[in-house]
């Protein structure tokens, strides 16, 4: 009886009344618990957006850029914001080596960091369009390879490579191993799932090329990627059965995330911060599964900053960078072909095409120079088909539609800029 209810009251009340009033209660008493169990369910997201500078509350608005910084000075807070970055990926590495089994293994060669775990085999996600994705098993009498490559010098996971590896056995018997990247929880990496012939000891060989379309004319300070690099594990033995007693690797993963994935959250939002200081207009948007950041700045002022990283023509004049990030975890999304074009106040559209990824040398991102009028403003576009790699374990259900973004009023010229800097 509810304690504002009469005796009398409830007298009155006839029975299709009491049975409905019970069955409100108990409606609402299942529909707090639906709702308990949808978010105790849900994923944790845990992405957090960059520190907005004084005038970017407003996306699309005018970021008035500082005093350009000496050449020295800008290589030292980029070689800090760099390893900033570096380190927190490093340790994410080191948690998985340490608590991904038995079988791995790790190594430098020439200028990379490269390491690799063999686990259960693992099921993925697929784009099967419509704004879908599929979902695969995983094969049976297989293991799963994930092979890792960092840059030495700062510690950051090396993405837009192209890898070749080989396994052989004790007999010598040689079986090309799955490289493409993939996406999972915590760690990127290259790799896929693996037949087996038999149980043996097996030796991973590994050779690392650049992606010749993503690599800056040299002399460039990552000249050092242009070519093949090839490194050799000591045999591991391997027992399929054995390996199957593991857990799976994104299960353990995605079940320490959040924590572990606070460092890098961290540092990549000071490397964007400091990005869209050194711009005249900068901002982020959320488009459902992703998080569309872009920077754009005067060429004069960015090339202190991307000194042998950009190939300079001479005729443009600014430079449009974008960054997409994974609206949950807030890490970086490579393997997109984002388009972007600017649109002026006369309907003047500045079309750069598809920005190919940049391995800039504190902040990968996706980026190309161009020419527009310095007077005026614009609106930017950009757009970008949901990527193709594989998003392994079942807590990787994400990226499965295209997103565009529109980004009004940027201006070359903010409002209380002085090139001067008075």
């Amino acid at each position: 009886m509810s304690p504002n209810m009469s005796p009398n009251m409830s007298q009155m009340m006839s029975q299709p009344f009491r049975s409905a009033w019970r069955w409100r209660g108990l409606s609402a008493g299942l529909a707090f618990c639906m709702a308990l169990w949808l978010a105790l369910s849900a994923p944790e997201v845990f992405a957090q957006p960059p520190e907005a500078s004084s005038t970017s509350g407003n996306p699309g608005a005018s970021t008035a850029s500082p005093p350009a910084q000496s050449a020295a000075a800008g290589d030292k807070e980029g070689l800090r914001l760099a390893q900033l970055q570096g380190h927190a990926e490093t340790a994410a590495l080191d948690w998985v080596l340490a608590n991904s089994g038995p079988l791995h293994g790790d190594t430098h060669a020439g200028e990379f960091r490269i390491a690799f775990t063999i686990t259960p085999a693992e099921g993925w996600w697929d784009k099967a369009g419509d704004g879908k994705l599929t979902w695969h098993e995983a094969p049976a009498n297989n293991v799963h390879l994930r092979i890792f490559v960092l840059d030495l010098a700062d510690g950051r996971l090396v993405p837009g490579l192209n890898l070749r590896a080989t396994l052989l056995d004790a007999n010598g018997n040689e079986q090309t191993a799955p490289v493409d990247f993939g996406w999972y929880p915590l760690i990127n990496a290259y790799g896929g799932n693996l037949p087996l012939a038999a149980d043996s000891s097996y030796t991973l060989r590994l050779a690392i090329d650049t992606d010749a379309a993503n690599a800056p004319p040299p002399p460039s300070p990552v000249e050092r990627l242009t070519h093949t690099t090839v490194a050799e594990f000591p045999p591991v033995p391997i027992v399929q059965n054995d390996v199957m007693l593991f857990p799976l690797a994104t299960a353990t993963a995605s079940a320490n995330e959040a924590e572990l994935l606070k460092p890098c959250n961290a540092a990549l939002r000071a490397a964007i911060t400091a990005l869209w200081q050194q711009s005249a207009s900068g901002a982020e948007k959320p488009a459902d599964d992703y998080f569309v950041a872009y920077a754009l700045g005067d060429l004069a002022q960015a090339r202190p900053r991307m000194k042998n990283l950009i190939e300079f023509s001479g005729k443009d004049n600014v430079r449009l960078e974008v960054l997409v990030r994974d609206s949950r975890t807030g890490r970086l999304i490579p393997g997109l072909k984002p388009q972007a074009g600017l649109v002026a106040a006369d309907g003047s559209v500045y079309d750069p095409g598809e920005l190919p990824l940049t391995g800039h040398s504190w902040l990968n991102h996706y980026g190309r120079n161009l020419r527009i009028p310095r007077k005026g403003l614009y609106k930017l576009r950009v757009s970008f088909d949901a990527p193709g790699f594989r998003r392994w374990g079942r807590q990787s259900e994400r990226f499965a539609s295209p997103a565009e973004v529109e980004y009004d009023n940027l201006s070359l010229k903010p409002e209380g800029f002085k090139p001067d800097g008075k």
